[in-house]
């Protein structure tokens, strides 16, 4: 088995030969959410200034795992050879007609974003703060995003709420709801799993002893940054009429949150205290989205911390 910085090497040589004088390919340190940095490989069309980056963590994890690195090196190449298409539309990020349809909004933890916050327009919510983003590609294997910063949100002349509003509508559309309870996730986990010990051994416990307490799973259908549902309009409002009760609300990630009717809870610190300890051993620090415990209120429709 080769090194992470061998593998880094690899890949870098071989995305090189294979876009020789189409893609600039460079390797680079990126900050992600909050504040983690990740080794990325880097590409740049000659005709335009955009860099699609690509995480190598998360491929060097799969190689571990046993992932052939051809396979690895294949997949890579596709993301790049997407990039490097003329079809590609970098130019519409140019043109805010071309991509205000496009525009969403992303939930991420205010404290451990300060230094990227500085650079994006953002409105705080919470101990959160909503950034916005341009869906830029989406396809089988995924999809690739680009950041709006404060130089884009210039030169097309808008202000932060009028992104707002455009992600708030966009948002739900592009990214769909998803509400299920936690017992259907977890008989698809343990499905997955095919018999291997499930992970989650907190969370799971705390479900176990809340079994008189209806869990859901909140989230987006491809369930990526989906702790952003609990923004869309009516979501929670809805929920919590069909519940009868305020909710509750447990940030598992920034993927995801949990609720639970308030009238279920027998032990607030309890729920408290589990939230934290998911977060400091069980999720990846790049997807902790909060340490603290949400309350929805269904007569003044509003979001607190408990």
């Amino acid at each position: 088995m080769i090194s992470f910085n061998q593998f880094v090497k690899c890949m870098r040589k071989e995305m090189g030969k294979k876009f020789q004088g189409r893609l600039t390919i460079k390797v680079e340190k990126v900050e992600k959410n909050n504040g983690v940095v990740i080794t990325s490989l880097s590409g740049k069309r000659e005709d335009n200034k955009e860099w699609l980056s690509v995480g190598l963590d998360s491929y060097y994890a799969a190689y571990k795992e046993g992932m052939d690195l051809e396979q690895l090196e294949a997949d890579i190449y596709d993301l790049f050879n997407t990039f490097e298409k003329p079809g590609y539309p970098l130019g519409d990020l140019e043109d805010f007609d071309k991509v205000k349809d496009k525009i969403f909004y992303k939930l991420v933890n205010y404290d451990k974003n300060l230094d990227t916050l500085k650079e994006v327009p953002h409105i705080p919510y919470l101990d959160l703060a909503v950034v916005f983003y341009v869906l830029m590609e989406r396809n089988e294997k995924g999809q690739s995003v680009s950041v709006i910063t404060h130089e884009s949100r210039k030169k097309w002349g808008k202000d932060i709420e009028s992104l707002y509003e455009q992600a708030k509508e966009n948002t739900p559309r592009l990214f769909p709801v998803s509400l299920c309870s936690m017992g259907q996730v977890m008989e698809e986990l343990i499905k997955e799993s095919n018999g291997k010990e499930y992970i989650g051994l907190g969370l799971e416990d705390f479900i176990k002893s809340e079994k008189s307490s209806p869990l859901f799973v909140l989230s987006n259908e491809c369930g990526v940054y989906g702790a952003t549902a609990m923004l869309y309009q009516d979501v929670l409002k809805n929920f919590s009429e069909m519940m009868e009760s305020d909710i509750v609300i447990l940030p598992s990630s920034v993927h995801e949150i949990l609720l639970l009717p308030y009238t279920m809870v027998h032990d607030m610190n309890e729920v408290k205290e589990t939230v934290e300890h998911v977060n400091r051993v069980e999720v990846p620090l790049t997807d902790v989205l909060s340490n603290h415990v949400y309350l929805y209120d269904r007569e003044r429709n509003t979001i607190s911390i408990i």
